[in-house]
Order: structure tokens, then sequence, then C-alpha cells
């Protein structure tokens, strides 16, 4: 799998005794994880031909466990300079129907609800706001997501002026960075469940669906704020516009960025994402109709999502001639904006809060004035957003009770941010924000001890990943059974494969020696041993 992943767009020739020496290489890495970790850094790198991969591999399989990315320990030090911040407000909601023990121990038994952050540093270098919104009936993908954020942002050193770069490599990395987390939980998953249950159908298009981290999802909307910059990156649905304080006249104004409009949410109706899926020769006339998944949605871009990814793409095409991209995709949208003195607020709202928003009959040309008086009204209470969400609510379930309609509310989310200005900037003191003193955590926050507890346990997975590892190497491998009777649509043909095998006595042996080859630690007796094999069999031809 991982070898038609490399090869699926661009097939490089290699020399026989490369190919055999690449894959002497794989064998050398004792668990899945570890090749797609490998993957997912030759896919990021910049190597186009032949000799690079060679090499690269050539390294990266003989490379030392001590000096393997994946199993550095992460340090959590840094987190311990962050608190709270007084200036953001945020209210959520639990999606009705879901039961909830009061801690986040057990999946099944979490709520489902977005997952919010309103991290700042003490000495108010920086600050993380994030919304995090769930797309299915587990919070997997969210936790990573909000986590991850955290931890890798608070790695960042204020030192000198390369803090500006790293922030925006790290906010588009993290996305990449989280759903590789989300593999590696699904192959430890996966291979856990091989273990205990010998008997399990462990193909595929069975295995995938069955696990909670293959099939969670979550859109996640980011800004990083220093004392003079926004970097905001997303992927998803979720709403976010700009606030500005023009003389004390509240706006929400296209002169600055504004993430509402269909041309910046990652859904089929937007322009750039539509001619995105064209160039991937997708039907955008049957995904208008049936959706990108098998909920029948419309987003384009996601985080996590990983079943329906894998077994539309290359990694599930049998023939690499037939190897696809699949439309969905973590790829974050990326923008950087200067603060102005006139900003006065950034929110973030779920796209099912949005949704609710225009059943209480508000059109969505009217949603940035409505938004604009509700937030006039709540300024002085407690809780802006708290009180936002709550008249929502409340127009909503009055539209109802005169229809006589119960209404089951979603889980939904609303983060305010209040950009703190400088005392000599003039501002309307019916604008001035009283600090944020609540205590209490909402449903879904991300606070600075979840975060630590994240990354040791991590790094406890990433220890035993290791053992496990260097168990492997000292008493080899297991020998796998594989076996295929189905078809995962719309690419592989295994019925195809076994035919061909059964039609061809010769080609069957040549499969079965070459697959005993694979678990032979030499190299060069890979090599003779192929060699001589085709000779005494001179009509097979090694392409």
């Amino acid at each position: 799998t991982a070898l038609k992943i490399l090869f699926a767009e661009n097939p490089i020739q290699l020399q026989r005794s490369e190919l055999v020496s690449l894959i002497n290489g794989f064998t050398q890495l004792s668990t899945t994880v570890d090749v797609f970790d490998l993957v997912m850094f030759y896919l990021r790198s910049n190597m186009n031909n032949q000799h690079d991969l060679y090499v690269y591999f050539q390294m990266a399989t003989s490379v030392s466990p001590a000096s393997s990315p994946s199993s550095t320990p992460t340090n959590s030090s840094n987190l311990s300079s962050f608190i709270p911040c007084p200036h953001t407000f945020v209210a959520t909601r639990v999606k009705q129907n879901h039961t909830y023990d009061g801690t986040f121990s057990d999946t099944h038994q979490r709520p489902i609800v977005p997952r919010v952050c309103r991290l700042r540093t003490n000495n108010n270098t920086m600050a993380i706001y994030a919304l995090v919104d769930p797309m299915d009936t587990n919070m997997i993908a969210s936790d990573v997501c909000v986590n991850m954020l955290v931890e890798q942002l608070s790695q960042i050193s204020f030192e000198d002026e390369s803090y500006k770069k790293k922030i925006s490599d790290s906010m588009q990395q993290i996305f990449y960075e989280t759903e590789n987390r989300l593999l590696q939980m699904t192959f430890d998953h996966a291979e856990e469940k091989a273990t205990l249950t010998p008997t399990i159908d462990a193909t595929a298009e069975k295995c995938l669906p069955s696990l909670d981290e293959a099939q969670s999802g979550a859109f996640l909307f980011a800004a990083t704020v220093t004392q003079s910059n926004v970097y905001v990156a997303y992927v998803g649905t979720i709403r976010a516009f700009l606030i500005t304080n023009n003389n004390g006249e509240l706006r929400i104004s296209n002169n600055r960025p504004q993430y509402y409009h269909n041309g910046s949410l990652h859904t089929i109706d937007n322009e750039d994402e539509s001619l995105r899926l064209r160039n991937l020769n997708v039907n955008l006339t049957q995904v208008r109709n049936e959706g990108l998944d098998n909920n029948h949605s419309k987003f384009t871009r996601c985080i996590g999502k990983l079943s329906e990814k894998l077994l539309s793409s290359a990694a599930s095409a049998n023939d690499v001639n037939e190897a696809r991209c699949n439309a969905l995709v973590c790829e974050p949208r990326l923008e950087k904006f200067r603060i102005s003195p006139q900003d006065y607020a950034l929110v973030m709202m779920t796209d099912k809060l949005y949704e609710m928003y225009l059943k209480t009959g508000i059109s969505e040309e009217e949603i940035p004035t409505d938004f604009i008086a509700l937030l006039y009204e709540s300024i002085k209470t407690v809780n802006p957003a708290q009180r936002i969400l709550t008249t929502i609510e409340e127009r909503l379930q009055k539209m109802n009770d005169c229809i006589n309609e119960d209404i089951a509310l979603q889980d939904m989310g609303l983060l305010i941010h209040f950009f703190h200005q400088p005392k000599n900037i003039n501002q309307n003191p019916q604008l001035s924000i009283k600090p944020n003193t609540i205590r209490r955590i909402v449903d879904g926050e991300v606070t600075v001890d979840e975060v630590k507890n994240f990354i040791i346990k991590h790094n406890e997975i990433q220890q035993k990943r290791e053992k496990n590892r260097n168990a492997s190497r000292t008493t080899g491998h297991k020998r796998e059974n594989q076996t295929h009777s189905s078809t995962i649509e719309p690419f592989v043909r295994f019925d195809v494969y076994e035919k061909l095998l059964n039609d061809n006595e010769e080609l069957r042996q040549a499969d079965k020696f070459i697959t005993d080859l694979l678990y032979t630690q030499s190299t060069s007796a890979m090599d003779e041993k192929l060699t001589e094999f085709l000779k005494e069999h001179p009509t097979l031809k090694c392409d």
C-alpha cells in the first residue's frame, strides 16, 4: 500500500537491485505505522527523481530509533506560561440524546460538543483561538485537533524575528500532523483488534469502517494572534468574521478579512473547490446530488475521515494506473493579516449555529447586521457569547412553539475574541468589555492540564511502539496470509487479480516465490534468487 501511494501519480523507474533494496528496507519496519510515517515524510519533501527516492529510503530505514522523529518525546514545559484569555468569551451546546458521565475518559460516553481554545501566554506575546466542529458521533478527531494545536504552537520561541515564519509553518503543519496522528491511532487500534480477535476480517473495506479513529472527522478554524498579526488556518465550514469599530459604529466590512461567504468555505459551492475537484476528474453533478461521503455531505476538506479517504484513494487501488487522488483533503487555507487599530472582535461560529440562525428567519445577507445588534445588547453581560447563543435559540424555539413543533438542538459553538486596544486609543465607553472572570470551563473548552495529559499519554504510546519495534527487529516478522474475496469500489478488483493467478500456474508460483523473498533479510540473496527464478521460467517477463 505504501508503494502504491508513492508511485500513484508519477511512477518512478528503479533498477531491480534498487527496488529490491527498497522493499528490504520496508521489511525492517515493524509496523504499518512506521511505513506510513516514512511515506508522509516523503510526500511532503521535494524529491522528484528515482535517485533521491532510493537514497532517501536507504537513509530512512537505517536511521537509529533515537533519532527518529516519531520517537522524540514532546516537552510540555512551555505550557505553564499559558492562561485562559480574559478578553475571549465562548459558548457551546451539547448535542441532545447523547449521554455524558462527566469525564473525558470514555469516547462512547463523551458528549458531542465543539472543542474551543482561548489560551494565551502570560506576557501576551501570543494567543491561540480555535473552534473545532465534530463531524460525527465520536470526539476523537476533535480532541486530537485542539490538543495538537496547543501542543505544537506552545513550542514556538519569540527570541528573534524567526517566530513569524515558525508560526506560519506550524499553522500549516498542524493539519497534516493531526491527520498523521489519527492515522497512527487507526493502525494501532487495527493491530490491537487483529491481535485480540485473530479470526476477524482484517481487509481494509471491513476493518476501517469499524474503527472509531478511522471514522472520526472534524472541521478546524484556528487563529494565532501576536501583538501585531493574526495567522489564520482552517478547513471545513466553520464561519468567522472580523468586526471593526469605526468611531463607535461596529461593522462587518468586506474591506477586512471575512470567512463566512461561500467563497471562503470548503464546500462544493465554492468555485475554487469545484475547480479543484474538476481537475481530479470528479463528477461535480454527482457530488452535488450525492455528496462526497456516505452521509451525502457537500464539504470538500476536513481533518480525519480516514475511512473515506483511504478506501477511495490511491491507497486502495490494485493497479497504479487506476489510482486516484481522493477529493477530501486536509490541506488548510492559510492567511495572515495585520491587526488594525479599528479591529474590535474576531468571531467564530460552527456551521450548525449558522444554519440555526437562518432558520430563525434571518437571511444570509442580514446575519452580519443582526449579529452586530445582538453584540450591542450583550456587551455588558458576563458572557456575551453565551447571551447571543441563548438569544438565537430562544428565537428558534419561539418560532417552533407557534407551529407546535419540537426541535432537537444540535452541537453548536461560538467564540468571540475582543482585541485588547492600547489605553491611548479612544474608544466608546459603551463598547468597553469587562474581562472574562468566569472560572468555570465551558463544555468542550481545552485546558492546559488536558494538553499536558495528552502529551504524556502520547509519549507513553510512542515508548510502547518503540519497544514493539525493537522486539520485532529481534524476533523477526510474523508471516501474514493475504486473502481477498471482495471488491473495493471503484478501483480495486481483487477478483480479477485472483483469476489472473488461477489461470496461470507459473504466475501463481512466481507470486508465492516473490512473497517468500520479501521475508528474506538479505538484499543480495533476494536479488540473486529472483534472477535465478526468472532464468528458470523464461516465459515470465520481469517489467
